[in-house]
């Protein structure tokens, strides 16, 4: 199959197209893939305890990720590399192929926000106002690798 490098207008594309269309364009910007999703079964009515619970534990882990990344991305205090967790993470990161450190972050974070890094490490996440864990319980994650807010190497991604 031919391979077809897409044009800059094509690149840019993110998102639904159409009013009435169920279709949506993501573009991975690290591999400039697009991929191309049909919604087919749109939710009805409102969110069920259930799903309310899972947006919760979502947006919670969302917030300790970033917390996690604030703390140990390259700066003034960090270095230009980071912490060697965060130096860790990149080199997981490119192990496994992954688009951003948020995901490598997400994968080894348990609910209460500790990161165990396989080669050992153990950080925590620092403390911010709103970091409530709505699950009640610790361990892994179960190997969660979205995450799609943030931005640049830090955000999310396909």
């Amino acid at each position: 199959m031919a391979r077809i490098t897409p044009i800059d207008v094509i690149k840019g594309i993110s998102g639904k197209y159409g009013s009435g269309s169920s279709d949506y364009f993501a573009t991975n910007r690290s591999s400039n893939r697009i991929h191309l999703a049909k919604y087919l079964n749109k939710p009805a009515g409102p969110m069920t305890e259930a799903q309310v619970r899972q947006t919760q534990l979502f947006a919670t882990q969302q917030k300790m990720a970033a917390a996690w990344l604030r703390a140990n991305r390259p700066s003034t205090d960090n270095g230009d590399k980071g912490t060697e967790a965060y130096q860790t993470a990149q080199r997981i990161k490119r192990q496994l192929c992954l688009s951003n450190v948020r995901q490598v972050i997400l994968k080894y974070m348990d609910t209460d926000g500790t990161v165990t890094l396989p080669d050992g490490s153990v950080t925590t996440t620092p403390e911010q106002s709103g970091n409530s864990n709505p699950s009640g319980g610790s361990g892994n994650n179960g190997g969660n690798t979205g995450g799609n807010t943030g931005s640049g190497d830090e955000g999310g991604g396909f």
